[in-house]
């Protein structure tokens, strides 16, 4: 005969084992704590993750949405709304600059894309000026004309190389003169656009305008020690106006 199974031996060690093991009500306070705060964590830490995700989910849905937006449509009629100004050919390449300067304004203002500027530019191209675009666009090749080629023909023909050249000698020998203040300013600003080198800084362009001053007057500023174009002018005219009022004192 198989030997008896000692049942009451091992319902003893089964009864022990489960004394030996402490009921969850019977946990340590700091234990349940812990375990508490762990919890709260988690659930905390599983919600940041999800704003985050719906945070991320609505930014690229927005980013989706400005592609798909439709630009606006810039028709020669909005451009004409701008009211650009006409050029009819001169020899002034003060002129010549002027309206380039004008119709790159005009293009900003209303967003002209690259493949329209020169086709609306040319339009107000008059009298010499049209004549002259006729001839020089049959000689390019076929295709577009980007703006930057109409610049450079532009130039070529109203502001040549010994223009420049000679705008540049006059912006050099520029005094004050008999000139006011004033007037003396209007034609520095007006031959400065030729000459971007000598005035593509503050500190440049203001130097070289009190340069230009009236001996006693520039002896004024010069203790002044001014960086600034602006407050270069500024105290010319304070300067000159205080000399005028002081002379009209003595008369």
């Amino acid at each position: 005969m198989p030997p008896r199974r000692n049942t009451r031996a091992n319902s003893s060690t089964d009864q022990e084992g489960q004394q030996n093991t402490p009921p969850m009500g019977h946990l340590d306070p700091v234990v349940i704590k812990i375990l508490n705060t762990l919890t709260q964590q988690t659930t905390a830490l599983a919600q940041q993750q999800q704003q985050i995700q719906q945070q991320q989910h609505q930014q690229q849905q927005h980013q989706q949405q400005q592609h798909q937006q439709v630009l606006p449509v810039v028709t020669f009629k909005s451009f004409q709304e701008a009211k650009p100004l006409e050029f009819k050919g001169s020899a002034d390449p003060v002129e010549a600059k002027a309206w380039l300067k004008e119709m790159e304004k005009a293009f900003t203002l209303i967003e002209v894309t690259g493949e329209k500027k020169t086709e609306y530019a040319s339009y107000f191209l008059k009298n010499e000026a049209s004549y002259w675009w006729e001839t020089s666009k049959a000689l390019e090749p076929e295709g577009l004309i980007t703006w930057e080629r109409f610049t450079e023909l532009f130039l070529e023909k109203y502001f040549p190389d010994f223009m420049r050249d000679q705008m540049e000698l006059k912006f050099l020998e520029l005094k004050q003169g008999s000139m006011t203040v004033s007037q003396y300013e209007t034609k520095f600003t007006e031959l400065s656009m030729f000459v971007l080198t000598y005035v593509d800084t503050e500190k440049k362009k203001a130097k070289r305008f009190q340069q230009g001053l009236r001996s006693w007057i520039r002896s004024k500023l010069a203790v002044l020690e001014l960086d600034t174009y602006a407050a270069v002018v500024q105290k010319a005219m304070i300067a000159e106006g205080e000399s005028d009022s002081y002379m009209r004192e003595r008369e």
